[in-house]
């Protein structure tokens, strides 16, 4: 067997007897320059990273109070730290990580943590407290979730209110969001909808299609977050406590079987879901009533979807906030003809929002029982994160309703 040939070098400009510059690497090199000079305009997007996403424009009708920065006991106060002066998209800037940016950073500094002695929207905490309860004080209380409808029927005349039900409440409820409003819910889930779950998980008794308003494109869109802060004021209560909005879609022939919306156990932090408020965002052309089998002499109440139209009604008692009612299951009947646009705001009687973003795993699966039954779950709220069943019970049977 011979000796391997050695491997030759081309020869540098210095050594070749011909050919010069041009004839050495160096061509190849002007070549990929050249080459990177055309492509890097196309390629930059690909290569850099995605810059956060601009704040919305504020409507005219919520732009914010003019302010400039002061001083506080000889330190620089931003600007918009008084009760009042903040942006009334600040909630979800903040939410989609935007307190980084100035502009947002100045609108919504107490938001944003930037003003001496306020805490800001979300302090930081350590990784064991992500599922810690911060209020301690239930949405509805003993004895406070019919007063809470007869102040809807009584204070919202431009929503003309009709009480379909009173015993458990199902209120409807008309010009909840307009045209526009309701079609911005469509837009903004168009590319985001998937396959919906029951509780946590696919289930044949439900077949229709979900887009979770969990992502920055959605919850920061001005119109839907009007709507949003319209149900807050309509049911009076926190912001924090409502669930994200679920936009839902129902093809024809898709359904949700009959099934009950509380699915949260007390001792988690966010506590059992007490209200659901409802929203038809247009009418199928046949089909898709929302039932309430066990509401009102049999066969029981049927509602029609109609565009705008909301119905409201309770997931627990009102003698006894944190027990299940179990008269308000309700089922999606199925779309005949057309499709079906809705959205969902499930409301808690504890803050949902903050451990839902402090990454709580227990805001987004089922629990149930009076106490957890994994020792992951118990070392999620235990050490005195979150009241024990007992102890929440008892605190929200003790609750005054708040002074007028």
């Amino acid at each position: 067997m011979g000796k391997p040939n050695k491997v030759r070098k081309p020869p540098s400009a210095a050594t070749s007897g011909k050919g010069g510059l041009w004839s050495g690497p160096v061509p190849l090199i002007a070549a990929a320059v050249c080459v990177l000079a055309v492509a890097a305009p196309l390629l930059l997007p690909y290569l850099s990273p995605p810059s956060p996403p601009s704040p919305p424009p504020t409507p005219s009708h919520a732009r914010e109070k003019v302010t400039r920065d002061a001083k506080v006991d000889g330190r620089t106060q931003m600007s918009g730290c008084s009760e009042g002066e903040e942006d009334y998209m600040c909630s979800a800037w903040h939410k989609a990580g935007l307190c980084r940016q100035p502009k947002v950073m100045h609108k919504c500094a107490r938001t944003c943590g930037k003003c001496e002695g306020v805490p800001g929207r979300l302090p930081p905490v350590a990784r064991t407290d992500r599922c810690r309860r911060d209020n301690l004080s239930a949405a509805v209380p003993a004895h406070q979730l019919t007063p809470l409808f007869e102040r809807i029927l009584s204070d919202f005349p431009e929503y003309e209110p009709e009480a379909l039900s009173t015993s458990p409440y199902v209120l409807l409820l008309k010009n909840v969001v307009t045209p526009d409003e309701a079609g911005a819910f469509a837009h903004v889930c168009k590319e985001k909808f998937e396959r919906s779950l029951a509780g946590d998980q696919l289930n044949p008794v439900r077949t229709s299609f979900q887009c979770w308003c969990n992502f920055a494109g959605c919850f920061t869109d001005p119109t839907v977050h009007n709507v949003t802060l319209r149900i807050n004021k309509l049911l009076n209560i926190p912001y924090n406590n409502g669930e994200d909005l679920q936009i839902v879609r129902y093809e024809p022939g898709q359904f949700y079987r009959r099934h009950h919306d509380q699915n949260t156990a007390v001792w988690a932090p966010q506590g059992p879901r007490v209200l659901t408020f409802f929203m038809y965002l247009n009418q199928p052309d046949a089909g898709g009533e929302t039932a309430f089998p066990s509401v009102g002499p049999p066969p029981g109440l049927k509602v029609q979807p109609r565009l705008g139209h909301a119905i409201l009604w309770p997931s627990t008692l009102d003698d006894q906030p944190m027990v299940a009612d179990g008269r308000t299951d309700h089922e999606a009947m199925p779309v005949h003809e057309g499709v079906k646009y809705a959205a969902n705001m499930w409301v808690h009687q504890f803050d949902f929002k903050t451990p839902s973003e402090r990454g709580c795993e227990l805001t987004y699966v089922n629990t149930m029982g009076s106490r957890p039954m994994s020792p992951e779950h118990r070392a999620l709220v235990g050490g005195g994160r979150v009241p024990t069943t007992e102890e929440t019970v008892r605190m929200a049977a003790e609750q005054q309703p708040p002074s007028a």
